[in-house]
């Protein structure tokens, strides 16, 4: 009881989305062993904080399947998206793990070549390119939800908004890429494996859908403080109680 009393409230902060969103031109140096194996050790210490927290979000989405009302639905989509950011950052980490680890020549370009499916893939299940896949987009669900939420969230869900259309008009994203890799067109694939590997621009590239997922998240977790607070709120009405 004591504890629920005390408990504090979460604060909405106002960051500076559009950070995450500048390009990062590759300025022609190479990864050294040192660079490599720093990176690979951020890389590991990352994805366990990151994995840390997926079974609580899977625990939490089963339990929402019991509840039919709007409170639930809001949590839901915001855990939902959640899990999908998280999931897709984790990949993007891992597969950089793995490409920089790569010892023999072929093994890196195969996993060069999987990296862009995973980034191709990841934006098109975030944002979209065009209508149907915008439709379908993660960002839509939370799209259907911000009402729910004060204007100042309201707000920071269009300035998303808008980096993140301006992020799948500027790019492919590797389509051509994708296309090549998923589909085994051998003949494009073994040209486009011949392409010279830069491990520093393949990571780069990587971070291309990394931060944008990293900014998304960040957002979702002031929708979830701002949820965590009205409920602090009812509590401490007596509309709420410890159980």
């Amino acid at each position: 009881m004591d504890e629920l009393d005390n408990i504090q409230y979460s604060p909405i902060l106002n960051y500076r989305y559009e950070r995450f969103f500048r390009d990062t031109r590759y300025n022609g140096n190479r990864l050294d062993e040192a660079t490599r194996k720093k990176l690979i050790s951020i890389i590991d210490e990352d994805v366990a904080q990151y994995s840390e927290g997926l079974p609580m979000l899977a625990k939490m989405l089963g339990q929402f399947k019991s509840y039919d009302d709007d409170g639930h639905h809001v949590y839901g989509v915001i855990v939902s998206v959640m899990q999908f950011a998280i999931i897709t950052m984790i990949d993007c980490m891992v597969i950089g793990k793995y490409f920089m680890l790569a010892d023999s020549d072929y093994d890196k370009r195969f996993m060069r070549g999987k990296m862009k499916v995973v980034l191709n893939e990841g934006f098109k299940k975030l944002y979209g390119f065009e209508g149907n896949t915008k439709m379908r987009s993660e960002w839509n669900k939370v799209g259907t939800i911000i009402n729910y939420f004060p204007t100042e969230l309201e707000l920071q869900y269009k300035q998303l908004s808008s980096l993140l259309d301006h992020h799948a008009r500027t790019s492919s994203w590797w389509r051509d890429e994708r296309n090549m890799e998923t589909h085994l067109d051998t003949e494009k694939l073994y040209v486009s494996r011949c392409e010279e590997v830069v491990e520093a621009q393949v990571m780069l590239d990587s971070l291309k859908l990394f931060d944008a997922l990293f900014a998304v998240n960040l957002f979702l977790g002031n929708l979830h403080a701002y949820l965590r607070n009205v409920l602090i709120d009812k509590y401490k009405r007596g509309e709420l109680s410890e159980e």
